[in-house]
């Protein structure tokens, strides 16, 4: 028997829209702004998810592990380099509120850049939106900055209902984003279906007590999605269209 649902829940970055270009873009910038050693395509696929504050200080703190590695080998040839190198270790970290302000006042300008939707998840919500099932995005992102890439990617009006960082509420995996999206859109938990990338939003949905479906394509791999609770896994939005209307019904 069909679950029957009344909206689907999207994340934004690796779910609805590839926005790792943007990203490291943001922090090259940033870090470059700063004299640091940017940052790989590969490190900002698992260094985000939770939020810029946690991508700045992950980028920091593998600029400050190099010094702080560096003092290691010198601890016993000489020792007040090896001080000297962990105190530069140390103020790299002591960096983390200006890099912040640096970064979030740049990355708007940024955040669109080569940025697209994944295959397949236009035609998804299209589909979904015919059958009057509601479509929220619910991302670590401010609501502005997730709707200025949301406007840039997808056509106007296409979502039901943005929720994004406001500096109040709790960030996914915190259940409370999932439950606001609820209370706005007049329905019960279990009248919705979460989608993401990333162990962040499983674990959103889980702790929400929330259907949940783990996305192949984006940012994470196959192990953290199954090791989080993913109860489907899809490939692209097509395949993601497909378990919904197979395993879901508009209620």
């Amino acid at each position: 028997m069909k679950k029957k649902i009344k909206a689907v829940f999207f994340d934004l970055d690796g779910t609805l829209v590839n926005t790792l270009a943007s990203l490291k873009k943001t922090m090259d910038l940033s870090m470059e702004h700063f004299e640091l050693e940017g940052v790989s395509l590969q490190e900002t696929r698992f260094f985000v998810g939770t939020g810029y504050r946690k991508f700045v200080e992950k980028a920091l703190a593998k600029n400050a592990d190099k010094k702080y590695r560096e003092a290691e080998k010198w601890e016993e040839k000489d020792e007040e380099k090896a001080m000297d190198l962990d105190m530069e270790g140390d103020e790299i970290m002591g960096l983390y509120d200006e890099v912040c302000e640096y970064y979030a006042s740049i990355f708007p300008e940024n955040s669109t850049y080569r940025a697209e939707a994944y295959p397949g998840v236009k035609e998804c919500i299209a589909a979904l939106k015919e059958k009057g099932i509601q479509i929220a995005c619910i991302t670590n992102k401010s609501r502005e900055v997730a709707e200025q890439v949301l406007s840039a990617v997808f056509p106007k009006n296409f979502f039901s209902l943005i929720i994004g960082d406001d500096g109040k509420m709790p960030l996914k995996p915190d259940k409370a984003p999932l439950l606001k999206a609820c209370e706005e859109l007049g329905i019960t938990k279990d009248e919705a279906v979460m989608v993401g990338d990333t162990k962040t939003d499983l674990d959103a949905a889980k702790n929400a007590e929330m259907s949940r479906i783990g996305c192949l394509y984006g940012f994470r791999d196959k192990k953290e999605l199954v090791e989080h609770g993913a109860e489907y896994l899809v490939e692209d939005g097509f395949a993601l269209l497909r378990v919904l209307e197979e395993e879901f019904e508009p209620g």
